[in-house]
């Protein structure tokens, strides 16, 4: 994941961004020594979808969109993501937050996903088969016009007038109140995660145990500024198998995390950014937690009828 760059403070004390909101490093509290923070929740997880709600949105929708275009007489079915055995973070909303944390699954397929990548791999979506009509691409978004991918639906399809957005415009409103509404995290909470991960990465105590980790891996004659770089180096994307030159940098990489506590240093420093943002931020994340509580009961309704 490629970093932004975010300012520095400036030493100043009182310095705030526009809505007041101080740009001061937030201390950290403690620093507990571990190698996973998979199963450790962080203060920004009460705004956002656990996997197991994700699935229950996921489920309605698809629920919602298939019942919608049943009316107009199509079988259709909304292509499902793929579940893919990453080995790390499976069940949490961290999503790889720190990078690969297992040890055991290093030594055996580096960064690659457990099992390898296969050619069916290359999207995250499962593939139906379904070809679409003209008439089912306008019940499905309120439009046949390929340029358009959405439109303001009226048409009238086998006796039933196409909605607003068509069939997709109609679960989102069912969902969230909107058409427009987006079915998942919402934006403020989705924001924060993404600003957060970026300044625990670029903070100074965190690029100074990412500094450890560089020298303890230059000692195992690999050349990473840091453990990011490791992961995301473009020679793993090449096949579909790690290679013996990934298992061995995936396997210094773990060892040079357990040595430098690389994992503790970096969470501690993320989770009280997290914080911070949860306190600067109450109002328009309480909103938020309204928001998914909302589309959750809707979910748990439909699926429930």
């Amino acid at each position: 994941m490629p970093l932004l760059l975010v300012g520095c403070s400036d030493g100043d004390s009182s310095s705030a961004d526009a809505q007041g909101n101080s740009k001061e490093p937030p201390p950290v509290t403690g620093t507990p020594n571990i190698t996973d923070a998979n199963d450790r929740s962080m203060p920004l997880d009460t705004y956002l979808l656990n996997p197991e709600q994700r699935e229950t949105l996921d489920n309605a929708y698809a629920a919602l969109v298939s019942d919608c275009m049943a009316r107009f007489g199509f079988d259709y079915s909304v292509p499902q993501a793929e579940e893919q055995d990453s080995g790390d973070a499976p069940t949490t909303r961290t999503d790889g937050r720190f990078g690969l944390q297992s040890a055991e699954q290093a030594e055996q397929w580096g960064y690659h996903p457990v099992g390898g990548v296969t050619e069916e791999d290359d999207s995250p979506w499962v593939d139906e088969g379904q070809k679409l009509t003209a008439e089912m691409q306008t019940a499905e978004r309120g439009s046949d016009d390929p340029k358009e991918k959405f439109g303001p639906g009226g048409q009238v399809i086998n006796g039933e007038t196409v909605p607003d957005q068509g069939c997709v415009g109609e679960a989102r409103k069912k969902l969230t109140g909107s058409v427009d509404g987006s079915v998942g995290d919402p934006q403020t909470s989705t924001d924060l995660k993404l600003d957060t991960l970026v300044k625990a990465q670029q903070d100074s105590r965190t690029r100074a145990v990412f500094a450890k980790w560089s020298t303890c891996m230059k000692g195992k004659g690999f050349d990473y500024a840091d453990p990011l770089k490791a992961g995301d180096d473009e020679q793993w994307a090449g096949t579909p198998q790690p290679t013996r030159q990934e298992i061995q940098v995936a396997t210094a990489d773990q060892e040079c995390r357990a040595e430098h506590n690389v994992v503790g240093v970096w969470f501690a420093v993320d989770y009280a950014y997290q914080e911070q943002a949860v306190e600067q931020n109450a109002e328009a994340l309480n909103e938020a937690k309204a928001d998914i509580d909302a589309m959750l009961k809707a979910s748990a309704d439909e699926l429930a009828g």
